[in-house]
């Protein structure tokens, strides 16, 4: 029992995976976009050695729409500023609903935690039918013979 809690809180740990939002921070606006990111406490690191801006890859989807409402769209390997901010809105949906569409289904957040949750649930599968039914199998015969 306490093997099949420690799967299902291992399954539901999530350790942060952080995603590339910008490829080259000398081609924007650094602070108005850290400053977006704050507003909208989104978990954000920049590598200043290679001018790239990392954010949690849960909150990537956040903060896309939070800078297209600002207008910059991040289009890789482009980002494009936009003036008018409902235009900068439609494009990003329009990205999105590409991404969704060509994406890979092992791609996904979700892929990793359903694999997690299977494996674990093998591992129980397995302990029971080693361990707990040869035990019980033991205790059973043994009475039957007194």
């Amino acid at each position: 029992m306490l093997l099949a809690i420690f799967v299902v809180k291992w399954a539901n740990v999530d350790s942060p995976v952080y995603r590339p939002l910008i490829q080259d921070m000398r081609l924007v606006d650094s602070v108005k976009i850290a400053d977006v990111l704050e507003q909208e406490r989104i978990d954000y690191y920049a590598d200043v050695k290679n001018h790239m801006l990392y954010v949690n890859q849960e909150q990537s989807e956040l903060a896309r729409v939070s800078l297209a409402k600002i207008g910059i769209v991040i289009e890789y390997p482009e980002i494009t500023k936009h003036t008018d901010l409902n235009k900068a809105y439609d494009e990003f949906i329009k990205q999105k609903k590409r991404e969704v569409e060509t994406g890979n289904v092992w791609q996904r957040p979700w892929f990793f935690k359903l694999v997690k949750l299977v494996m674990g649930a093998l591992v129980i599968i397995i302990l029971i039918l080693a361990v707990v039914r040869p035990a019980l199998k033991s205790i059973i015969y043994d009475r039957d013979e007194k």
